[in-house]
C-alpha cells in the first residue's frame, strides 16, 4: 500500500477522531442559536486527516510480530505531518488546545513504541509540556472521554518509559479527573461510552463488554481510534480487518469512505451542543435506533 492510502481517517471541522467536543456551561435548549450553529455544521464542512485517529491505527502490530507495526505507512504519515510547533493535528484555536493534546500525546506516543522519530518526539513533548495546564481547565472545549482517555494515555507513556514534562501534581490532578469521571461512568451505567473510549480504558476495559458493540464490519462504533486499542488489547481478528478494509478502501471507493465518515462526524458534532448529561442520553439513544448502522462496510 502507498502512504496516500492512510488519508481515509478522516475527520471534520476539529482533528481528533473527533471523540465528541463538549463545551463547558452549554445548555440543552435548542435555542435559534443553537439551531444556526446545527446548520452551520451541516454546510460548513472542512475535511483534514485525523492526526488522532492516524497515530493509535499506526501503534496496531504486525498479528505475525509484536514487535513490528502493522500499518508502516500510518507511521510515516506522522513523520511527515508534524506542525511547526510541534503538534499534531489542525492549527488550533486557542480554545482548542485539548484536541491538540490529546492526538499529538497520540502520536508521540506511536512514534516512541517504535523507536522512530526521535526528533519528532522531542518537538511534541515540548508542545505537551508547554501547554498541559490546558488539560485540566475546565473552561475550554473538551473531546468526549478526555478525562479518561488523556490521562489513560498518560499512564501508558510510563510504561513506554517516556518521560512526560510534567510536574507531579500535574500527574495527580490528571489522575484524580479520570477517577472522577470512571466512578460517574460505572455508577451511571455507561457502558457504551466506556466501550466508545475504549483507547483510554486500556487494561481497566471490560473487553467482553466494550465487543458488544462491534459492527459487522468489525469496528467499535465505525471509530478507528477505539477499533485499534480493542485490537492491540484482545487481538480480535474481526477489529484487524476492519482497520485493513479502511486502508484498502481509500483507493478504491474513498468517496463513499468520506461519505461514511463524514455523517458518522456530523451526528457527533451536533452532540457538542448539549451538556454532558444530554450528550450520553443522545449517543445511547442513537445506538439503540441503529443510527450508525449504515455506516458498516
Amino acid at each position: 500500500m502507498g502512504s496516500a492510502n492512510i488519508n481515509f481517517l478522516y475527520s471534520s471541522y476539529l482533528d481528533p477522531g473527533v471523540k465528541v467536543i463538549t463545551k463547558a456551561n452549554t445548555t440543552a435548549t435548542l435555542s435559534e442559536r443553537t439551531k444556526e450553529r446545527i446548520r452551520e455544521l451541516f454546510n460548513k464542512v472542512q475535511l483534514s486527516v485525523s492526526s488522532y485517529d492516524t497515530a493509535w491505527v499506526a501503534m496496531v502490530p504486525s498479528p505475525y510480530s509484536s514487535g513490528a507495526p502493522c500499518f508502516p505507512d500510518c507511521i510515516d504519515w506522522l513523520l511527515d505531518n508534524q506542525l511547526s510547533d510541534g503538534s499534531w493535528g489542525l492549527p488550533h484555536h486557542p480554545l482548542l488546545i485539548k484536541d491538540a493534546l490529546s492526538s499529538t500525546l497520540a502520536s508521540v506516543l506511536t512514534l516512541k513504541r517504535w523507536g522512530v522519530g526521535e526528533e519528532q518526539v522531542n518537538k511534541g513533548l515540548h508542545f505537551i509540556g508547554s501547554n498541559v495546564s490546558s488539560a485540566t481547565d475546565e473552561s475550554e472545549h473538551s473531546p468526549i472521554g478526555f478525562d479518561i482517555i488523556f490521562p489513560g494515555m498518560v499512564e501508558q507513556a510510563k510504561e513506554f518509559d517516556l518521560n512526560l514534562p510534567f510536574e507531579p501534581n500535574v500527574f495527580d490532578a490528571l489522575l484524580h479527573r479520570k477517577e472522577l469521571e470512571l466512578r460517574r461512568a460505572y455508577s451511571e451505567g455507561r457502558k457504551s461510552y466506556l466501550a466508545y473510549i475504549s483507547e483510554g480504558m486500556g487494561k481497566l476495559q471490560d473487553w467482553e463488554m466494550a465487543m458488544k458493540y462491534q459492527r459487522k464490519n468489525g469496528s467499535l462504533f465505525n471509530c478507528p481510534s477505539s477499533t485499534a486499542a480493542a485490537f492491540i488489547h484482545i487481538q480480535d481478528a474481526d477489529c484487524l480487518r476492519y482497520l485493513r478494509s479502511l486502508l484498502d478502501k481509500f483507493g478504491n471507493a474513498g468517496e463513499n469512505l468520506h461519505i461514511c465518515l463524514l455523517f458518522n462526524h456530523w451526528l457527533y458534532a451536533l452532540l457538542s451542543l448539549f451538556n454532558s448529561s444530554l450528550q450520553y442520553r443522545l449517543f445511547t439513544l442513537w445506538i439503540h435506533m441503529g443510527v450508525f448502522a449504515w455506516l458498516t462496510m
